[in-house]
């Protein structure tokens, strides 16, 4: 029998196929001393450096030594709790304590090092099957919740090391294969572990080779989008040829008209403005102002950013990352399918109105705010001021440009 313990993108044991249910987070004092003597292993941990990990400049500690001795009773008796064998305990020997149990312990973090090892030393067919093997092992990042302890982050570091070398060397090797469809598997699953544009480019390239053009189209929109949400910056040279390569690759099957616009026509008729990527919003709005040049219709260009309750820019990008969703939620429920939205920064949208006029930019930040105001009505965000802006695109009657702001 084992006793299992995941490390990788969290922390929890397993015993006779039941997750076992130990504190309320992982994160309680018993539960971090739990965590570092699993990892140490058979060497244990010395009394000081447990109470300097748990305790640190904590001040209201006056002694930390009994307070150690409580944390780990604490600890023996949820093990006890939760119905192991009594030889599964924390015991103290030689200065270093010690988590002792007489099952196997299968510490995911160990297993994906000791795969890694067999990686290389191995070579040839039998080496990319081990790569494929320690790439599955890995999990996510090494305890996260614990990124601000120094042993923890470095351990972190070093694991993604490895798994980030051992992709690496399978992606080159199922690339010149061109086996596709592993390659593929293998860039989805580093691109959520380890979010970085060159494992969407693999993505994009696996799926025209494959000639699965929507889903490479997707995977293109969502990679500009989350490069400009998060580091705002446009599409690089890689990604730019890769959609060169999926504008070509349709023509280049000399689809017939119906096929293209089978392409080019949305997945399912939505209400509400329509949503694109900032590269995309740029071509839109160039399209729309040579129209407008001929029609002589009006159309406004309004932006909507969030600023503090001081009416200062919020630098907290995780406020950031929970309150702006909700306003691209309102935009796109307020607005008319005829309208256009993007992202262009990590705190403010842009959005293209068409057949408006000044008056009724008012209506539409009225809408905007309402709509915004609905939707966090009982959910726990921070409190942000919304602004709004808005300029004409072209109008021959109006040149004049409009400001508002709301206390959301």
């Amino acid at each position: 029998m084992a006793l299992e313990i995941t490390m990788f993108g969290g922390f929890s044991m397993r015993y006779q196929g039941r997750q076992l249910k130990l504190e309320r987070n992982n994160m309680t004092r018993s539960m971090q001393v739990l965590q570092l003597l699993l990892y140490s292993g058979a060497e244990g941990v010395p009394k000081q450096t447990l109470m300097d990990a748990i305790f640190g400049d904590d001040e209201t500690v006056t002694n930390p030594a009994n307070n150690l001795k409580v944390t780990i009773s604490n600890l023996r008796r949820i093990l006890k709790r939760e119905g192991l064998p009594d030889t599964t305990t924390v015991v103290f020997k030689g200065g270093n304590y010690h988590f002792v149990s007489d099952l196997e312990i299968l510490v995911d973090a160990f297993l994906f090092e000791q795969q890694v090892q067999r990686a290389e030393q191995s070579t040839g067919a039998d080496r990319l099957h081990q790569l494929e093997q320690a790439c599955g092992l890995y999990g996510g990042d090494f305890l996260p919740h614990m990124a601000g302890d120094d042993w923890a982050m470095a351990a972190a570091v070093h694991y993604k090391k490895e798994y980030m070398d051992c992709a690496a060397q399978l992606a080159g090797a199922l690339e010149q294969a061109q086996n596709w469809q592993q390659l593929l598997r293998l860039a989805s699953q580093a691109s959520v572990l380890c979010p970085q544009e060159e494992w969407d480019v693999l993505r994009i390239r696996s799926l025209l080779a494959m000639e699965r053009y929507q889903e490479a189209k997707e995977v293109y929109e969502e990679t500009v989008n989350r490069m400009m949400d998060e580091f705002g910056v446009k599409p690089s040279p890689r990604l730019t040829d890769c959609l060169r390569q999926l504008e070509e690759a349709v023509p280049g099957r000399k689809a017939s008209l119906e096929q293209l616009q089978e392409v080019l026509r949305e997945d399912e008729r939505q209400q509400g403005a329509y949503y694109c990527p900032f590269p995309s919003f740029i071509d839109t709005y160039r399209t729309v102002c040579r129209m407008l040049e001929r029609s002589g219709q009006s159309a406004y260009l309004m932006m909507c950013w969030l600023t503090d309750k001081n009416d200062q820019r919020v630098e907290d990008k995780k406020a950031l990352g929970r309150v702006m969703p909700l306003v691209g939620e309102a935009i796109q429920a307020a607005l008319r399918r005829g309208d256009v939205y993007t992202k262009a920064e990590n705190d403010r949208y842009l959005v293209l109105l068409l057949g408006i006029n000044k008056e009724n930019c008012n209506i539409v930040t009225q809408r905007i705010g309402n709509s915004y105001k609905e939707l966090r009505r009982g959910g726990r965000v921070p409190a942000m001021n919304l602004h709004f802006k808005t300029a004409p695109v072209y109008d021959h009657l109006d040149t004049a440009s409009g400001a508002g702001r709301f206390e959301l």
